[in-house]
């Protein structure tokens, strides 16, 4: 029975990790970004060397066949430090707006690290094919100006400013493309109360 569950895990195994080459393989053919799955194929296939006792010694060569699971645990130190960058316990400044049906939320961390996420209730527009948008969530740097915020590296070339006038908060975009039919991702003009 053992070694029949071994046996089709390292099918699975095997099945898996080719796709993920294929994925490898595909990215460098379109110039695009084909994303493998990580883990499942390394899973199986160590699942599968296991089974077997011959095999038992080698099982750890599963995780290296397996495309997906090697770039995972290539990328997982900056996907940890991007994490860190953005806990709460990096954060400097906080931001939120609440009007006309969306919450917009700026969060400033150490590092110049920022984060924009905006959510709709009800949800809205957001192109002509139909699309409705929930929320949004953007990342970037930022910098302090003299007696402003400047985001920037959010969006393309857009750039916000957030500045205090008559003690309150408020937002202005730059480079905003005009021409867009749909208007919902703007975060000019919004009114901003600082929660930290």
């Amino acid at each position: 029975m053992i070694a029949l569950l071994a046996t089709i895990a390292l099918a699975l195994g095997g099945l898996l990790a080719a796709i993920n080459w294929g994925c490898m393989y595909a990215s460098y053919k379109s110039g695009g970004h084909v994303s493998p799955i990580p883990l499942l194929g390394a899973l199986f296939l160590v699942l599968g060397l296991l089974g077997f006792e011959r095999t038992r010694a080698f099982a750890w060569l599963g995780i290296v066949a397996d495309y997906g699971t090697i770039v995972f645990i290539a990328a997982l130190p900056t996907m940890l430090w991007e994490a860190w960058t953005i806990c709460s316990i990096n954060l400097v400044h906080r931001f939120v707006s609440e009007a006309g049906g969306r919450r917009d939320d700026i969060r400033l961390f150490k590092r110049d690290k920022c984060t924009i996420r905006t959510d709709y209730d009800p949800p809205k527009p957001y192109d002509e094919h139909g699309t409705l948008a929930l929320s949004e969530s953007r990342f970037g740097t930022w910098r302090r100006d003299s007696d402003e915020f400047v985001l920037e590296g959010y969006c393309e070339d857009r750039v916000l400013k957030i500045r205090k006038r008559a003690g309150e908060f408020r937002s202005e975009e730059l480079n905003y493309p005009g021409d867009q039919m749909y208007q919902t991702g703007r975060l000019d003009r919004l009114t901003l109360k600082r929660i930290t």
